[in-house]
């Protein structure tokens, strides 16, 4: 299975690493007097471009002297782990089972980068979501971490992205250009809305650069 690439670690000074900034920037800026600290970010249909925005999202944040932690909550489908080469065998799954405690899920990437991953499947992972011990997980990890980052599926495909954002301070939604249907991303946006998420913007991937060597963009719009 191929891992990704995070543009933002690999060429800091690239063009789409700049963008990158450029949402970083949007956010710290969208809340004068404090800061959105638990980022969920979403979409509409799978392969849109969620995972590698909240890769290279953590990666630019860190980059910034921030302490980051990015985890995986797309527990049905879990990416974020090739990102970085890690194992998928110990993560939020084994946390919730009570297998593994807090500490021994948290992998460091680098001094200011951590990374949770899914780990091992659950038999339903939207109860897992709902439950208290994620509210009491996301809690302490707030006295942990400047900013945590939190990769969810997908909204058409299942329920747990709109009870992420419950817990979670912002929500941002990523959309693909020239491919994700106009109509049901503004129905989800709204289903959003509904049930009191913070969308606070959103990202549009896969914009055709014709000058680049890149074959996409990501470029970000405000609430």
């Amino acid at each position: 299975m191929k891992d990704y690439e995070i543009i933002s670690l690999k060429e800091p000074r690239s063009v789409i690493t700049e963008q990158y900034r450029k949402i970083k920037s949007n956010i710290e800026y969208s809340k004068i007097d404090s800061k959105y600290q638990i980022i969920n970010i979403t979409s509409t249909f799978p392969a849109e471009g969620k995972t590698l925005t909240c890769l290279n999202l953590a990666s630019v944040f860190a980059q910034n002297d921030a302490k980051v932690l990015l985890v995986d909550l797309d527990l049905r489908n879990p990416k974020i782990h090739r990102g970085f080469h890690l194992s998928n065998t110990k993560g939020i799954g084994n946390y919730m089972i009570d297998e593994l405690s807090k500490e021994e899920i948290i992998n460091p990437i680098n001094k200011n980068l951590d990374v949770i991953t899914a780990g091992k499947r659950l038999p339903y992972p939207n109860e897992a979501v709902d439950s208290k011990k994620m509210k009491t997980l996301m809690s302490e990890l707030r006295e942990q971490y400047d900013y945590i980052i939190l990769d969810c599926p997908p909204l058409t495909a299942v329920s747990d992205g709109y009870i992420i954002s419950n817990f979670s301070d912002a929500t941002l939604f990523v959309t693909a250009s020239r491919s994700t249907n106009k109509k049901i991303a503004k129905q989800v946006i709204e289903e959003l809305k509904k049930t009191k998420a913070n969308v606070i913007g959103a990202v549009l991937t896969k914009v055709a650069k014709r000058n680049s060597s890149y074959n996409y963009g990501y470029y970000y719009y405000g609430h």
